[in-house]
């Protein structure tokens, strides 16, 4: 197996073909199908089938595009940490958060880290847990500070459970459902989460979570913000509900605006928030300082 196979198979995802992936290349069409082909020879396996819509990806083809894609993240930054030996680049710390930790959190931390390590620029994505999970395994993120999934498939990560903390159901002051009692009584109610809306089904799985276990089958989505501050903008100008940090209810943007709805089979309900990231990646001190302070500081919310 060769980067190049790799760089060439995902050639054909992303352009949905081979002609097009050869012409993107720019190279033989014949040649890219030798490449692909040789490949799945070698391990005989088949990644790749025409179908009357196309090539399409087989379930072992999907199964190892994530693989590829991993490993053509970590080629190219071991490449660019080559190059960096004689041209020095800018420190960057990729941090994926949650709604709950990037709004009581990673604002007070960042501040600190920017004034701990002034040449290092911190790129930070909000995303559901599942999602922030995803973008670890795949490189796409150094670290993330996200709610915790009941019994998380975390084999090949490491995880540090950072401290406990609650959601709460709310709506727009006024809001007709806003005297709700039970998860029950917002069964026909649309939601507003955070979420990738590029990739349908990536939402708040809190919100779905909650419905599966009092067996109310799926909630309906209204809208999906890569923010929360955009979710938080489209539930006070609608009458959707969402499932979103308790601490926002108390935010200065918010304070006055929303309203609690008291439902009972959540009121007690907590989880963990963790730092996750990749077990056994090498981290660059920068990101390693992050690290430290995201933990020292959630250490000081355990004792409030």
């Amino acid at each position: 197996m060769t980067l190049q196979q790799l760089k060439d198979l995902l050639a054909v995802v992303s352009h949905g073909g081979y002609r097009a992936a050869a012409r993107a290349l720019d190279i033989s069409q014949a040649g890219l199908t030798k490449s692909i082909a040789k490949l799945e020879d070698t391990y005989a396996v088949t990644l790749l089938e025409r179908t009357a819509k196309g090539i399409v990806l087989t379930p072992e083809g999907q199964a190892f595009v994530s693989h590829a894609r991993s490993i053509l993240l970590e080629a190219e930054r071991a490449e660019e940490w080559l190059r960096g030996l004689h041209s020095p680049k800018p420190v960057e710390v990729r941090l994926g958060a949650s709604p709950c930790p990037s709004l009581s959190l990673a604002p007070i931390v960042l501040r600190d880290f920017r004034t701990a390590c002034p040449d290092a620029t911190i790129h930070v994505t909000e995303r559901a847990s599942t999602e922030l999970f995803e973008a670890i395994r795949d490189n796409r993120l150094d670290l993330a500070i996200t709610r915790l999934p009941f019994n998380p498939d975390a084999s090949d990560l490491h995880i540090d459970v950072l401290y406990k903390t609650s959601a709460a159901i709310m709506a727009r002051k006024g809001h007709p459902l806003q005297h709700a009692t039970s998860i029950r009584d917002l069964e026909k109610s649309e939601w507003v989460v955070v979420g990738n809306p590029a990739r349908p089904g990536q939402q708040d799985e809190s919100v779905q979570e909650l419905f599966i276990q009092h067996q109310l089958g799926r909630p309906t989505f209204a809208a999906v913000s890569d923010s929360l501050f955009g979710a938080l903008s489209m539930l006070l100008e609608s009458d959707c509900v969402a499932r979103f940090p308790a601490a926002l209810l108390h935010h200065p943007l918010a304070k006055g605006s929303l309203a609690k709805i008291q439902v009972r089979e959540q009121l007690h309900l907590e989880y963990e928030v963790g730092l996750v990231y990749k077990a056994g990646r090498r981290m660059a001190p920068q990101t390693l300082q992050l690290m430290s302070m995201l933990k020292s500081f959630s250490r000081m919310l355990k004792q409030v």
